[in-house]
């Protein structure tokens, strides 16, 4: 017959194995484990320390008893403090095992062993009464009486004290306490159970998705409470067992998205979650975009549909976001380069089948660079702000209207009958400059902003957008070309002339490294003495796949790029190197002219190349002559005039070229440090005595000679004017009378002094 005692340690051991069990499927759950250790620790001591009672000589009985004791005590109270989110790690355990085994087998076996026995009820007593008082406290309530009849249940011992610690229990106080425990373990499974469950619900109820799981034939087993909000309902229970709702206007979409789910599901579980996006109509509410994942699984041999549905509201809001930044000018607010030039292919591709036109007028600012650089950018910024308001405001219906960079602006006429509507295009352009042409004062200066217009017809021959602006590039930069202010057609002999000019500046790339430049020297004689008294530096170009290019050809396209910074700084160092050669040669060396350019001025360094190029060649700062024209004088470099009275004081001199043809060369003599101005040649091609030109050049003369200044006149092609200027008391002479431009070998060969009218010039003279 077996003992009610080895049931119990038997029922107690299965408990314990059912924990470890639980626990090894929910291993978060740590409570699980801590009562399967408790109840194995509990078999364990219940049985060893039987077994020492009746054999009080197997002491290691009593200690083996004694250690499952304390792991019992310590265990059962750290899986009660896990639920109150106190976590023990396992070295606090083991302390505390140890510990309360410590504190047992003093009393017990070194002092009396009925006292060891009580203490052992006592602290029992005190462990499973705190696990009642807490989970009470949890509102565990069931579990909290669980441990409070457990702790009934070890009183029902005092009723017969001497038995404690015995094996001479009273069967039905010891029965009484095995029930107890066995329920207290039931408990404790189904709370372990409980937790587990509940922690799955959590997951599932605070999940941001709306999740429902079906049945093949729709209905629900489960949803949580997102999806239950969508379907209208106050909980998820409301539609346990229901059909599950469609959430959608297409009805008819919606039954076939769902038999084809079905099927899916039947030939077999889903190997990946299949997923689509359609929009949602929730019970209240507005539809939104959302994306349906679905998935499946077996439940009792039922295949089980479960449904996502994730709100895709915010990130289609993000991605819209993304794309309208893309797309936008964030100054202006008006669309980009990029989305104009889809716009535009789509225009012209309807254009094209419609038999319409379409124009772009690429509309670039005038000089606002300088406002820029002026007036700061946040200045320019809010003058482009204005102008794309102003642009936006006469937008005709079917226009389309961009940014493209800096101070361009687009502005395409959709749906053009035909290349007739010209007129309309040109008024167009016209009200466009009018519209952008404003004046304003800024710090005691008056500034005006006006536009350059390039125009492109779209044509029938299937252009694409980005052809077509280049198009309208071309002919905006032809109309810069012609004069500021105004507008002009694109036509194909402009694309050629571009690309005649793209070839130019590719070939000039090549022209210093491949040393293909060559310096000219036209000579410059003194009108008094009749002695070459100076010689100007003229850059010449033999091209091996372009022959000789004239410097009319190749000069803009060096200034418009940055090419005219490497053949200027060429042409400086070759010019010093050249005075350096004539002086060591002997006799008396002509001073070098030498063109500067704008954009040489105004690079960083310039001075000092200047000053390390004479040093380095041994030629004196008066041994050249620096020619300024009046673009560089108005472009209003603020450290410009203290850079030439440096240049000047120094000893280099500094001619003004071409003077009379600006409209502000009379403020250029008093402002800037100058010591020769050099009579442009149309003043001279003409000049006869009585004539206009004639006083033009008296005048000319006579003021620069009363600020101190040199005159120099060029284009002298005739003797008749060679007198003229040597009477009114012209300084020098330049022209092709005088000596071509020519090589520095040349150059030196050629006469130094003039001689009469009747004498023989040598060719290269005539």
């Amino acid at each position: 017959m077996v003992h009610v005692h080895d049931l119990g340690v038997a029922a107690l051991t299965i408990l314990g194995l059912a924990f470890l069990i639980g626990w090894n499927s929910a291993r978060l759950n740590q409570a699980t484990l801590l009562w399967g250790v408790a109840h194995l620790a509990l078999a364990g001591a219940t049985f060893t320390g039987h077994r020492f009672h009746l054999h009080p000589a197997q002491q290691w009985l009593g200690v083996i008893a004694t250690l499952l004791t304390g792991v019992f005590l310590a265990s059962l109270h750290a899986g009660t403090n896990f639920l109150r989110g106190r976590i023990i790690g396992p070295g606090v355990l083991a302390a505390r095992s140890l510990g309360v085994a410590f504190l047992i087998a003093v009393v017990g076996f070194g002092g009396d062993r009925f006292a060891g026995s009580i203490l052992v009820l006592g602290l029992m007593m005190l462990v499973y009464g705190t696990s009642a008082y807490l989970c009470l406290r949890m509102d565990y309530r069931l579990l909290a009486a669980a441990f409070a009849l457990k702790t009934g249940a070890f009183l029902l011992y005092f009723l017969e004290p001497s038995t404690i610690g015995t094996p001479f229990q009273n069967p039905s106080i010891a029965g009484v306490s095995w029930v107890s425990s066995v329920l207290l373990g039931l408990v404790l499974v189904d709370a372990a159970i409980a937790q587990t469950r509940q922690r799955l619900t959590n997951v599932i109820k605070h999940l941001p998705d709306a999740l429902v799981a079906r049945r093949l034939d729709g209905q629900i087993l489960f949803c949580n409470e997102r999806f239950a909000h969508l379907a209208g309902r106050a909980s998820p229970e409301e539609l346990a067992g229901q059909q599950v709702p469609l959430l959608t206007q297409e009805q008819e979409e919606a039954e076939s998205m769902f038999r084809k789910v079905n099927a899916m599901v039947q030939s077999g579980p889903l190997e990946a979650p299949m997923r689509l996006e359609r929009a949602i109509t929730p019970a209240s509410g507005e539809p939104f975009p959302a994306e349906i994942i679905f998935s499946s699984y077996m439940d009792l041999g039922y295949p089980v549909v479960l449904g996502l549905v994730r709100d895709l509201s915010e990130r289609k809001k993000g991605e819209e976001e993304r794309l309208h930044q893309a797309n936008t000018d964030q100054l202006t607010g008006l669309p980009n380069r990029r989305f104009l030039e889809q716009q535009l292919d789509a225009v012209l591709w309807i254009a094209q089948r419609q038999h319409t036109q379409c124009a772009v007028l690429l509309i670039d600012l005038d000089h606002f660079k300088k406002v820029n650089d002026t007036l700061g950018h946040a200045f320019g910024d809010e003058i482009l702000r204005d102008i794309a308001k102003a642009l936006q405001e006469q937008k005709k219906p079917g226009d389309l209207l961009a940014r493209l960079s800096g101070d361009e602006f687009a502005l395409v006429m959709t749906s053009l009958p035909s290349l007739m509507s010209i007129l309309e295009v040109e008024a167009r352009a016209l009200a466009v400059l009018q519209l952008i042409r404003r004046q304003f004062c800024r710090e005691g200066m008056d500034y005006q902003i006006e536009a350059t217009i390039g125009v492109a017809f779209s044509g029938r021959e299937g252009l694409t957008a980005s052809v077509l602006l280049q198009h309208a590039e071309v002919a905006m930069y032809e109309s810069k070309a012609r004069g500021r202010g105004g507008w002009c057609f694109f036509d194909s002999g402009m694309d050629e002339r571009l690309a005649e000019s793209l070839r130019l500046e590719s070939a000039l790339r090549q022209a210093v490294p491949r040393h293909e430049l060559r310096l000219h020297y036209q000579p410059i004689y003194c009108c008094d003495t009749g002695r070459m008294a100076k010689a100007e530096a003229l850059v010449r170009w033999e091209s091996p796949h372009l022959g000789w290019v004239p410097p009319g050809r190749f000069i803009p396209v060096a200034e418009e790029t940055s090419l005219i910074l490497e053949v200027g700084q060429w042409i400086l160092e070759e010019a010093i190197r050249q005075a350096a050669q004539w002086r060591a040669q002997g006799g008396v060396a002509p001073v070098v002219s030498i063109n500067v350019s704008v954009r040489q001025f105004a690079q960083p360094g310039f001075e000092s190349l200047v000053f390390a190029l004479l040093q380095r060649h041994g030629v004196p700062p008066s041994g050249i002559e620096l020619e300024l024209t009046e673009t560089l004088l108005a472009s209003e470099q603020e450290d410009l005039p203290a850079l030439l009275h440096r240049l000047h004081d120094a000893g280099i001199g500094l001619s003004l070229d071409d003077f009379g043809t600006g409209y502000s060369s009379l403020s250029y003599l008093s402002r800037f440090s100058l010591n020769t101005v050099k009579i442009d040649r149309s003043f001279v091609m003409d000049l006869q005595e009585s004539s206009r030109n004639h006083s033009l050049v008296r005048a000319i003369i006579s003021m620069a000679h009363s600020l101190h200044l040199k005159v120099v006149a060029e284009g002298v092609e005739t003797w008749r004017q060679h007198e003229i200027l040597k009477a009114e008391g012209c300084d020098y002479l330049q022209g092709y009378l005088l000596g071509r431009p020519m090589t520095a070998e040349q150059l030196r060969v050629h006469p130094q002094v003039l001689a009469g009218e009747e004498a023989s010039l040598p060719d290269a003279v005539i």
